[in-house]
């Protein structure tokens, strides 16, 4: 006769094993209990007949000869050490359960940290941004070149980049670029203009592109 093959399940097995010596040790009466517990559960299906039946009954039937008819008081010395396997896994489970908890607080943690930091970091760019708007808008003024004209004349070529546009800001460019202080606002009005993150990359290959005719004419 071959002998049932046990689940590959390794939890499965387990709960088959412990069951198996359970039984043998202390009698039917401790299988009906756990039957009556356990019914609908999947996990013990083998109790009422199901996958790995044969295997079960082959571990009691091996647990029972093993023991060669143990003693009353041995079974329920056996039925205690059980009581105290219970509580063993009722701590396991509950420091499982707080393990997980600590985990999911760290990854709060964690996630808030990460937000906070790109909170400041949007902040300093926020303040970047002013100072530089600021240091252009003195510089414009320095030199007498109307700022709102030249983003009015830009703002095209970054949406679009006609040929018309940039021909309207190449003429625009050097028309207004009279004296050094003109050239060096415009130069910077540029330079912020593609190195500023809220730029996509075409729109700052087209300001570049502006820039090539420029300095081609």
């Amino acid at each position: 006769m071959d002998i049932p093959q046990p689940p590959q399940d390794t939890e499965l097995r387990n709960i088959i094993d412990k069951l198996a010596q359970f039984v043998a040790r202390n009698g039917p009466d401790f299988e009906q209990m756990t039957k009556n517990k356990q019914k609908g559960n999947t996990k013990f299906q083998f109790l009422f007949g199901g996958e790995f039946y044969n295997y079960y009954q082959y571990k009691v039937q091996t647990e029972q000869a093993s023991m060669n008819g143990s003693s009353q008081n041995g079974n329920w010395n056996q039925c205690m050490q059980s009581m105290d396997e219970t509580e063993i896994e009722q701590l396991t489970q509950q420091q499982e359960v707080l393990r997980e908890q600590i985990k999911q607080s760290e990854q709060n943690l964690n996630a808030q940290h990460t937000v906070l930091l790109q909170q400041q970091q949007a902040q300093v760019e926020n303040l970047v941004t002013k100072c530089e708007m600021a240091e252009l808008q003195r510089e414009a003024e320095a030199s007498e070149l109307p700022l709102d004209e030249l983003y009015a004349i830009l703002q095209p070529i970054i949406d679009s980049c006609t040929k018309d546009s940039i021909s309207n800001g190449k003429s625009w460019i050097l028309q207004h670029s009279s004296t050094k202080l003109q050239t060096l606002c415009i130069a910077h009005c540029l330079l912020y203009k593609v190195m500023h993150n809220s730029s996509t990359f075409p729109q700052k290959l087209h300001v570049i592109y502006l820039v090539n005719d420029v300095l081609h004419h």
